[in-house]
């Protein structure tokens, strides 16, 4: 099965204490040929620069999530990462990330209506490297892999998904848009799922 979408979105970025970033900000997603949304982000992350290789970040975020079938989930996600970078030369760096994510379905229902105990949740945990290349002031083109692998009840941890992306980090004066085309392949299944999507983002840093 194979499908293809858009993503865009807008972040603000601040930076104090000289080793904190805030980052606050909002996508919407589609799928089905870009014919209908598939979800809506509402996104926080603060990052932590401990030197010039190593960063630690956590986030939060409230998806909207319109279901491929029928119906829609109003989901709450937390995650912690740890990012290591390196400079192999002036142009080229390379990036790892190792990121754990949770993920509890319908948050604000399960946790009214069961007495304060989440019922339904999913817990990932992904793994990206990420090669950049500083082209000129203006550009910096990057190509990255991540796999995702997922745990859950009553089943051994598996992976079930990896993604290919490759863009484009573009500083103008108005702020920094990130522009790339993204390839996510199941992994693991009879009949896998791949989904082509080219990505927007906007930063706006403080």
């Amino acid at each position: 099965m194979q499908d293809f979408g858009f993503r865009a979105g807008v972040y603000f970025e601040k930076k104090f204490e000289k080793k904190f970033d805030l980052i606050i900000g909002a996508e919407i997603r589609n799928f089905q040929n870009a014919k209908k949304i598939d979800d809506i982000l509402l996104d926080t992350r603060l990052k932590y620069s401990i030197n010039k290789e190593f960063s630690l970040g956590g986030n939060v975020r409230y998806i909207y999530d319109v279901k491929r079938v029928n119906g829609v989930e109003h989901n709450f996600r937390h995650s912690l990462d740890i990012n290591y970078k390196r400079k192999i030369d002036k142009n080229i760096s390379i990036n790892y990330r190792l990121k754990h994510q949770k993920e509890f379905v319908n948050f604000h229902y399960r946790f009214k209506f069961w007495g304060g105990q989440q019922r339904e949740f999913n817990t990932c945990i992904r793994n990206r490297l990420k090669l950049s290349y500083k082209h000129n002031r203006k550009n910096r083109f990057y190509g990255s892999v991540e796999f995702f692998k997922i745990f859950e009840a009553f089943r051994n941890p598996y992976f079930n998904k990896i993604r290919f992306v490759f863009g484009d980090e573009i500083k103008t004066q108005i702020g920094e848009f990130n522009v790339s085309i993204a390839l996510e392949q199941e992994i693991g299944s009879q009949y896998p799922y791949q989904f082509v999507f080219l990505k927007t983002i906007y930063n706006i840093k403080k």
